[in-house]
């Protein structure tokens, strides 16, 4: 591979590494909450990209832009893909190495921001899906700032530090004129995970800026 370096994410958020690819599962979803009336959770650094910025939690850490995780299909195919997200809380599992209690990152989309998100729900869905052994469920919640859609699922496999459950919200904004859309792909249960609120202030911080 010429792409630069691959990690995969299976389940449970872990990670067994070679020569190029870095085969990780995340574990992840979670449950419905109270949407943000939070204290700010320690604030970790800032994640820009496609012309979209966010503020992430303390523990991060920010992938280099040759780094790719992705989820395959059913069939192997890659379903869904981010480059240069932030892994949240990294090395959560000690018995995964590269384990993390899951990701952020932004998705750059053509076309309007209304058929952009429905195709980022469809690929995310879809290999959620696959990793987890479920189709997850779709929620459709309000956003100012174009259109938000959570997916919702149990985790059907076994593992070492496995959630119950994982939740991915999708965010799409317009950014520098074009679609963009927000990943967070978190566990949900364990004590380490964050929290509904802290993923709640997450989303909050998101903006759309101006690209030198």
């Amino acid at each position: 591979m010429t792409s630069g370096t691959l990690r995969l994410l299976v389940w449970v958020l872990a990670a067994a590494t070679a020569v190029l690819l870095a085969v990780t599962s995340l574990t992840l979803v979670g449950q419905w909450r109270d949407r943000a009336a939070a204290t700010p959770a320690e604030a970790g650094p800032v994640l820009e990209r496609h012309g979209v910025r966010l503020r992430l939690p303390a523990p991060a850490e920010v992938l280099p832009a040759r780094e790719r995780l992705f989820y395959a299909d059913r069939g192997g195919r890659t379903a869904a893909a981010v480059r240069r997200a932030a892994l949240l809380v990294p090395e959560a599992c000690p018995a995964v190495p590269g384990s993390s209690r899951g990701f952020v990152g932004v998705v750059r989309s053509g076309g309007t921001s209304a058929t952009a998100h429905d195709l980022q729900v469809a690929a995310w869905a879809t290999g959620l899906g696959a990793a987890v052994g479920e189709r997850p469920q779709e929620i459709e919640l309000p956003d100012a700032r174009g259109r938000r859609t959570d997916l919702v699922a149990d985790v059907r496999v076994d593992g070492p530090c496995q959630p119950e459950r994982v939740r991915a919200s999708l965010v799409t904004l317009l950014a520098d004129g074009r679609a963009a859309t927000v990943v967070l792909v978190r566990d949900v249960g364990p004590a380490d995970a964050l929290d509904d609120a802290t993923a709640e202030l997450l989303l909050a911080t998101v903006e759309a800026v101006e690209v030198g």
